[in-house]
């Protein structure tokens, strides 16, 4: 696969998801804030966090490994998919049984148990309609997938946003999520079915039918997903724990889910680039190379990390520095010392995901379970005890400092890993000239920011640090090789 593809389909994901997530930006920081109250827009966090945390047990670390074994044997693209769907369909109805267990038993307020049954149900659709975007990334054909973000999004933007204008509550929000989910869930389906899944029946199909049921390919699954499933557990433990953890140990109640959960989707915006970048467009290659070309996989290993090093670092610089000018142009006053204070820690969080996608799409891709399953254990662990200790003391923003401690104790310790026993970089330089530029953005910044608006500042940002990589020559490393096969482009 040539670099070419990679960015065609990074550029197609991140497009679709940074439309989407524009779209959520409008209703969630725009919307929001002004026409709910910061209790009322808590529990929403909330009920979000605890149905997003819940639904990682449907996947059980099928994704993965689906997008994996169907990379590598794409023929049988239908019967690896038509078994995942069975598995993860009892999967799904347990997991709302404990979604709605789960809010009764903690005590929260009706109003949230309802926003709960709603959310619960957008998530297992989306979680099915995630094992037909695997379909799409085994084959590379991002494309698809784009236009399911997009169709998703858009809807919960007009039927949510309508919503909230015409004076609903936030229940009504929450059923329009599940509207956008189940257009997603359709579309999914329809476009697999008819592009990838219609191949005409031979009598030397195995499998004639993709929902017959065999535990050859459970087995295969499986055997990788379930060492991968604690891992993804504990993954999306660290990731929505905080904001469970907030409403029960903050001083400030549930209050303190609004503002860290404000800054929490500011940043979040930003790591559909990652997200895009490997374990859309990387992760199949990461995969085919450690199996079928494994002197290309530092290769392979070193593109990502240089391009995320080069986007994540300038990010959370730039995140810290103008957190305060950031916020006050996007929420009300009167939330704006509570939110930047926030935005400033998850902004350095935000610039270390980008680098942490990395350790974690390599050890998924080349199979690296126990690994896998103890690193995101043990950071876990950390950002859980972390939490224990700082939320009751500064309230949302010891949540934002334990997700920057974890994250760096992830990096630290994945990349240590990987070094060890599966590639090092071939190269560094490019580390030392994303630092320097970044220190430099970040100090003009820092001189600027008095003399002009944010909305200013921050393309003069991204036009001095990319230009700066421009004259460096970074970007000339794009077209400069055929990661699988060595070949110039």
């Amino acid at each position: 696969m040539r670099t070419t593809k990679i960015v065609q389909n990074t550029s197609t994901l991140f497009g679709a998801h940074l439309l989407g997530r524009l779209g959520a930006l409008v209703i969630t920081i725009w919307l929001m804030p002004r026409y709910f109250t910061a209790n009322a827009l808590g529990g929403y966090f909330v009920a979000i966090a605890l149905t997003n945390l819940i639904a990682s047990l449907t996947e059980l670390g099928l994704q993965n490994p689906l997008i994996r074994e169907m990379t590598l044997d794409l023929p049988r693209t239908r019967q690896f998919l038509g078994n995942a769907l069975l598995v993860r369909g009892v999967l799904s109805l347990i997991a709302y049984a404990l979604m709605m267990m789960s809010g009764v038993q903690l005590g929260y307020a009706p109003v949230i148990v309802e926003m709960i049954v709603f959310l619960g149900l957008a998530e297992i659709a989306n979680s099915l309609a995630q094992l037909y975007r695997c379909v799409f990334r085994a084959h590379e054909q991002m494309t698809y997938e784009a236009l399911t973000v997009v169709a998703e999004r858009g809807a919960f933007v007009l039927i949510g946003g309508g919503a909230i204008l015409l004076g609903y509550g936030l229940v009504p929000v929450c059923q329009a999520m599940l509207a956008a989910s189940c257009i997603n869930l359709m579309l999914s389906i329809g476009i697999a079915k008819y592009r990838f899944l219609s191949a005409p029946r031979t009598a030397q199909d195995r499998f004639p039918s993709p929902y017959r049921f065999s535990w050859q390919i459970v087995e295969v699954l499986m055997r990788q997903a379930l060492p991968f499933a604690v891992g993804n557990l504990f993954n999306l433990l660290y990731f929505r724990i905080d904001a469970i953890l907030l409403s029960k140990l903050s001083p400030d109640g549930v209050d303190a889910n609004t503002w860290y959960g404000l800054a929490y989707t500011l940043v979040n915006a930003f790591t559909i680039l990652p997200g895009a970048f490997m374990m859309g467009a990387m992760f199949p290659v990461l995969s085919r190379a450690f199996e079928q070309a494994p002197a290309e996989f530092p290769k392979a290993y070193t593109f990502g990390v240089r391009w995320m090093v080069l986007s994540g670092i300038p990010l959370a610089v730039g995140l810290a520095t103008l957190s305060h000018e950031i916020t006050a142009a996007l929420f009300p006053a009167e939330t704006v010392d509570n939110i930047a204070v926030a935005l400033r820690w998850l902004g350095g969080s935000g610039g270390l995901i980008f680098l942490t996608t990395v350790v974690l799409t390599v050890l998924r891709a080349a199979d690296k379970r126990r690994a896998f399953s103890l690193l995101m254990a043990t950071t876990a662990l950390l950002n859980i005890g972390l939490n224990l200790f700082l939320i009751p003391r500064f309230s949302h923003v010891g949540a934002a400092i334990a997700m920057v401690l974890s994250e760096a104790y992830l990096l630290i310790a994945g990349f240590g890993y990987i070094s060890k026993r599966l590639a090092k970089l071939t190269e560094t330089g490019f580390i030392v000239k994303a630092v320097v530029l970044s220190l430099l953005m970040g100090a003009g910044l820092v001189l600027m920011r008095g003399l002009l608006s944010v909305w200013a500042l921050i393309p003069l940002a991204v036009l001095f640090y990319s230009g700066g990589l421009a004259v460096l020559g970074e970007f000339r490393t794009l077209k400069k090789l055929d990661i699988d096969s060595g070949d110039e482009v």
